[in-house]
């Protein structure tokens, strides 16, 4: 129900048919209904989540994150996310963390000496902004360490020899 005819509901039937109400009402009615739009989307601009593009434009601007068009406005929001995960001490649980913003795939971390080796097992069909992953981690783990992301895609495929069909199981490193 629109304000307008909750409005009208609100007033005596003496006032029904009056032109001057009506037209005070629809006016009213359309304010009130704006209001209230703009009530929900400011709750909802406090949630990244459910943020609006203007809203997500201004927490990239706020934390400094480079503007990319080629990203949906879901990975944008992931980015943004991602910047909450791990605050303080960074240890492999964090990294998890932050690496499972940006896809669910397993992932593995290890340290040696002054680097950190993330190793992510992904099904071909899982798609994620390596670069954003990158740059989230290279803002969270302190400059002497190095990163190495090792990202390792397996798919089975069919292919036909001859008359007979043969399956393999294929691994792609990139």
């Amino acid at each position: 129900m629109n304000k307008y005819n909750e409005l009208k509901s609100y007033l005596p039937d003496v006032f029904a048919g009056i032109t001057d109400v009506e037209a005070f009402l629809q006016a009213v009615g359309k304010q009130m209904d704006d209001v209230e739009a703009d009530t929900f989307r400011m709750r909802d601009n406090n949630f990244i989540l459910l943020a609006d593009e203007e809203m997500v434009a201004r927490w990239e601007k706020f934390m400094y994150i480079p503007q990319d068009s080629s990203r949906t406005l879901t990975d944008r929001k992931k980015l943004i996310i991602s910047f909450f995960t791990g605050t303080g001490k960074i240890g492999a649980k964090e990294i998890k963390d932050i690496v499972h913003v940006f896809t669910p795939s397993p992932t593995e971390v290890a340290f040696s000496h002054s680097t950190i080796n993330i190793k992510i097992t992904r099904d071909i069909s899982d798609t994620f902004i390596l670069d954003d992953c990158y740059f989230i981690l290279r803002k969270k783990l302190p400059a002497h360490l190095e990163v190495v992301i090792t990202v390792i895609s397996s798919f089975i495929s069919d292919y036909f020899i001859g008359s007979e069909m043969t399956s393999y199981k294929e691994e792609v490193i990139s």
